[in-house]
């Protein structure tokens, strides 16, 4: 695998999990792109809106691939979540 591959790495839960990822991931130099961002976006809000085909994925190059899972692995990150949820 080249190390400039874009490889995806993560599914964000939703676009409030995502945004906070990007910025961490950026605050880091790990340049990263949100696959299917727009598509989730006009699915609607609802929890279904990051599901099946309409679902986010997080790229980032194969050489920063270690770094960005191990930041993603490691934090807590914000949702919007399911009413309900605690």
């Amino acid at each position: 695998m080249k190390t400039q591959e874009l490889v995806p790495i993560y599914f964000p839960e939703d676009h409030l999990e995502a945004d906070a990822i990007r910025q961490a991931l950026t605050d880091e130099d790990i340049p990263c792109h949100i696959e299917r961002e727009n598509q989730a976006a006009l699915a609607g809000s609802s929890f279904m809106s990051n599901t099946g085909r309409w679902r986010m994925r997080l790229l980032v190059k194969a050489s920063d691939a270690n770094r960005a899972r191990y930041l993603i692995e490691n934090t807590q990150w914000p949702t919007f979540g399911l009413p309900g949820e605690d």
